[in-house]
């Protein structure tokens, strides 16, 4: 048995470190939720030129943030830090550490969109890269721009 301060500080530790990987609110949420559209005749109203919502509608990208390709890696994940800044080139650095939450190892697989201030994209999505998370430790990733007109990113996670 512990003594009292001890087993409050025990307590305090193992909150700590739940509180890491606990499941995030729902808002928003870490997986793109996806609705069909409202059947309309199959007609699109207005001009081409106009943004227009098409097809299937989902749920909001936030920008400078993570998407999981499914709720299984989002809750096998958690994420310590989102890092960016300007290099002395005026492109962008990204740096996330990645927190696996699971007793085993896994690989990950993690791409950049780099977006302009609009959100069309800046230059072409990055490549796939594994990251390899040890058990119940951490993992870095890193990213630069090659465009100096990126204003916003989003990370994307896939699991196995």
């Amino acid at each position: 048995m512990l003594p009292n301060s001890l087993a409050g500080v025990a307590a305090a530790a193992l909150l700590v470190g739940v509180v890491g990987c606990a499941s995030p609110l729902a808002s928003p949420p870490l997986v793109v939720e996806c609705t069909p559209p409202p059947m309309a005749g199959g007609v699109r109203a207005g001009p081409a030129l106009v943004g227009q919502q098409y097809g299937m509608q989902h749920s909001p990208l936030p920008l400078n943030s993570v998407q999981f390709n499914s709720q299984v890696t989002a809750s096998q994940l958690a994420i310590q830090g989102l890092y960016a800044s300007r290099t002395p080139t005026d492109t962008v650095e990204l740096t996330m550490r990645l927190v696996s939450c699971i007793d085993a190892p896994q690989m990950v697989r993690v791409r950049t969109n780099f977006l302009r201030d609009n959100q069309a994209p800046a230059e072409s999505v990055s490549a796939w890269r594994e990251i390899w998370v040890p058990a119940r430790a951490t993992a870095n990733y890193a990213e630069l721009s090659t465009s100096r007109n990126a204003a916003a990113y989003l990370i994307e996670i896939a699991g196995p």
